[in-house]
């Protein structure tokens, strides 16, 4: 004898309320580009503390880039790779971008994809002045804190959003990282792993 059992009503609209959750998730409505950047900006700056939100709060550990805004009036005091960061913190268009990156002077030294944030983060009401922020898509073993950081900046993602819902802000940086991931995967994009521009003797490339 067959004994059919059919779902609930409540069964039911708890599995919509579910799929709805998991649409959410997994889709921040947040549009996005490949814009190629050209010239394609080379940077060099240490790694300095932040505000500690990356990793703690958010789950995506990112570098804070030391930007010399303490010297904005007289750029004369500037070594040439401080000036290049501070020329390109105050000139870019605030948002998300994508590139590769290296701790040239770190324990690990390879050569990873990145998914950069440079803006006022306005999320969050006390930031006072732009930050670049790339979160290099690799596992450290090792923090690198004060070390040398080499940046290639690649191309443009996305302006800069407030979310209302650290939910929201979640899931469009967990976006940001897979996009930018898969951009970086196009074969001349890939070629930049390569460039003289890192110290790239054994460096591991992903």
């Amino acid at each position: 004898v067959a004994i059919f059992r059919f779902p609930s009503p409540w069964l039911a609209l708890r599995r919509a309320a579910m799929a709805e959750e998991k649409a959410a998730l997994t889709d921040s409505k947040v549009e996005r580009m490949r814009k190629t950047l050209e010239p394609m900006p080379r940077l060099c700056a240490k790694v300095v503390h932040g505000f500690g939100r990356g990793s703690k709060l958010l789950g995506f550990p990112t570098a804070n880039m030391k930007i010399r805004w303490d010297v904005v009036e007289s750029p004369e005091k500037l070594e040439p790779q401080e000036k290049d960061v501070l020329d390109f913190a105050r000139s870019c268009e605030a948002g998300i971008y994508y590139g590769w990156a290296q701790v040239s002077n770190g324990s690990d030294r390879g050569i990873y994809k990145t998914a950069m944030s440079v803006g006022w983060n306005p999320t969050f009401p006390d930031v006072k002045a732009k930050t670049m922020e790339p979160w290099i898509l690799h596992d450290y073993a090792d923090d690198f804190y004060d070390c040398e950081l080499r940046l290639i900046i690649c191309g443009f993602v996305r302006p800069e959003a407030k979310f209302a819902d650290f939910k929201d802000l979640i899931v469009a940086i967990r976006e940001d990282g897979e996009f930018c991931r898969e951009t970086l995967d196009d074969e001349a994009l890939a070629a930049l792993a390569k460039d003289p521009f890192f110290i790239a003797k054994d460096a591991e490339v992903a």
